[in-house]
């Protein structure tokens, strides 16, 4: 296992024991959104791995990538993204969307341990390690690179019950992150009712559920889709209104430059489902050159920056040492290649999660 990280065992276990690997905070709305007036949000707890364990599951999640999953899911695979995971549905059935409450803060460490233990046949005490490695206390972290994938491996049993009961009603399933959709004759009340139960059999909680009748529109992922197409939900086009309205009125070049950025961004998302979109970032990115030629003038050169004395070194404890000499070691190796013997552990990995 070390190996494949490319990680000796002993940093691996030191990096386990310290006890401020994530940089935690509450998520609060964003300023731009209050400068256009958006509703408030509900703030979100986000626990981001420091660089030394950002880089270990950084790896950890391009070896986990490697591993072949079901068709069901659209989330975390290469090639495929939010407007594919719509386009499934794109037929004039009836359709049921089902999302997991907390989903991250809901997968427990003893989930991701039985995946490392049983599936990719990790010895236990590697397995636990692993698991340590992984999770912020008992549970997924929501700022972490390997989280999107991880949370699919340490459920996939449960997603897998759920796909075979899609199957047998014959319906239409995906999967992004925590986002099931279903579409079919028989996406009713009393299926989303099973579907609730089988999460609750695995501790998650299914909510902010969602049904359409044959033939509406259906929002999937953020996606308004047709019986024959895909485009742009009133939501959005609603949402990019409120902050060119916002822009227009604001005087604050400071705050132009938060509101243009953020539309910009939205209008060159909106090409995919809306072509012709990115023009209008065009002609908001000309307005703000406008806007800060107009209150700045022409740009200068920026001075250059006096050179600082270089400060006498700080003698480190034991522990200070260890850490740095990790980081040394850690950014050194830039290269996450998979070798025989993961493949060997892939092969064995995906036969058990068919199973």
């Amino acid at each position: 296992m070390a190996a494949l990280l490319q990680v000796s065992v002993r940093d691996l276990q030191f990096l386990a024991s310290l006890s401020d690997n994530y940089r935690a905070w509450t998520l609060p709305q964003k300023r731009q959104e209050v400068l256009a007036g958006m509703p408030a949000k509900k703030p979100r707890s986000i626990q981001q791995p420091k660089p030394l364990l950002d880089a270990v599951h950084r790896r950890i999640s391009a070896l986990l990538s490697r591993i072949q999953k079901p068709g069901f899911v659209y989330s975390a695979t290469k090639g495929l993204d939010y407007v594919d995971n719509a386009r499934q549905h794109m037929n004039a059935h009836r359709g049921v969307k089902v999302d997991i409450k907390d989903f991250y803060p809901s997968v427990r460490s003893r989930l991701v341990r039985t995946f490392f233990e049983e599936v990719m046949r990790c010895a236990p005490d590697v397995a636990r390690l692993l698991t340590r490695i992984c999770c912020a206390g008992d549970v997924l972290p929501t700022g972490s690179s390997v989280s999107p994938l991880l949370s699919y491996f340490a459920c996939s049993r449960m997603f897998a019950r759920i796909a075979a009961l899609a199957e047998r009603k014959g319906m239409v399933f995906t999967l992004y992150v925590d986002d099931m959709m279903f579409s079919g004759e028989e996406a009713t009340r009393q299926f989303a009712s099973e579907v609730v139960r089988e999460l609750a059999a695995y501790g998650f909680v299914g909510h902010k559920i969602s049904y359409f009748p044959p033939g509406s529109v259906k929002v999937v992922t953020g996606v308004a889709v047709w019986h024959d197409r895909v485009s742009l939900p009133r939501r959005r086009y609603r949402k990019m209104r409120i902050f060119r309205s916002a822009l227009d009125r604001e005087k604050s070049y400071e705050n132009a430059q938060l509101l243009a950025g953020t539309l910009m961004g939205q209008y060159r998302e909106a090409e995919r489902l809306h072509p012709g979109s990115r023009a209008h970032a065009s002609v908001i990115q000309a307005r703000l050159e406008l806007m800060r030629a107009k209150m700045f003038g022409p740009l200068t050169a920026v001075p250059a920056a006096k050179v600082k004395k270089a400060k006498r070194p700080i003698a480190l404890n034991r522990a200070q040492k260890s850490f740095l000499q990790l980081r040394e070691r850690l950014a050194t190796v830039t290269d996450v290649s998979v070798t025989p013997v993961f493949a060997a552990s892939e092969a064995e990995a995906t036969s058990s999660a068919s199973a």
